[in-house]
């Protein structure tokens, strides 16, 4: 199976659940996306909008909202959001985006960029369509900073969700931000800790997170914390800790 066929397979299975999440739709995430972003804005374009999370809060952000994403799946629960302006849906790959060069003055990049073979060439073609001084929002997991951890932390997404690809770590989003044609990007970091369970039921594949848990119960008593995940057990739930950056930079 070809990535982008993976990609659609797994989140045409999991957009509702991916939608509904408290975790991904916590008022700590979306709220420092607003912040990032400033308000003010004539478009704004929402890259790899997947179920449209998002939506609510960019379009009190701007006139006009675009989301683009490669799931059909995932743009019709996207037509559900309730917005407060202008939004705009589009089919599309992010690598290479359908739209004019310099016509949105804004675009967000969020949990995208590790299902993406190229999340360098992602960045360029977002840049492409940034007017001069437009502003880029990214936000993702970052890569372990150990060699054998940030591997071992693939695997186990990869098991987990057969479309991601890998996560990045702070060195190189920053390398890949300066060189898609942006200014350094201004840094913000936090930690957000998650249940196995909660984590589990966005993927719908029971059978899977079963055999997953057994991985990171094992895991939970290794010495080392191998994964970086800072897993523990209180019985019944399994719980980790996921490591966010936030990335704004303006284009060049």
């Amino acid at each position: 199976m070809r990535h982008n066929e993976r990609v659609q397979e797994e989140f045409t299975r999991q957009g509702e659940s991916f939608r509904d999440s408290p975790a991904l739709a916590a008022a700590e995430i979306t709220s420092r996306i607003a912040l990032a972003l400033g308000d003010g804005h004539e478009r704004v374009l929402d890259i790899a909008c997947g179920p449209g999370i998002l939506l609510p809060t960019l379009s009190s952000c701007a006139d006009a909202v675009v989301g683009i994403d490669l799931t059909l799946a995932s743009l019709q629960l996207a037509r559900e959001a309730e917005t407060a302006g202008s939004t705009f849906l589009v089919r599309g790959l992010s690598e290479n985006l359908p739209f004019r060069s310099g016509c949105f003055d804004a675009t967000v990049l969020r949990l995208a960029l590790h299902h993406f073979l190229e999340p360098a060439a992602a960045l360029a073609s977002a840049r492409s369509v940034l007017r001069p001084g437009g502003r880029l929002v990214v936000l993702d997991l970052l890569a372990p900073d150990k060699t054998e951890a940030r591997a071992l932390r693939d695997a186990l997404e990869r098991f987990r969700d057969p479309s991601h690809t890998s996560l990045v770590s702070r060195a190189e989003m920053r390398s890949h931000i300066e060189q898609a044609g942006f200014a350094a990007p201004v840094e913000t970091f936090w930690s957000q800790r998650r249940e196995f369970s909660e984590w589990a039921r966005i993927i719908h594949e029971p059978r899977r997170m079963s055999d997953l848990k057994l991985v990171l119960d094992a895991l939970s008593r290794s010495p080392g914390d191998p994964a970086a995940l800072d897993l523990s057990s209180d019985g019944e739930e399994l719980w980790f800790t996921y490591h966010w950056g936030l990335f704004v930079a303006a284009a060049a």
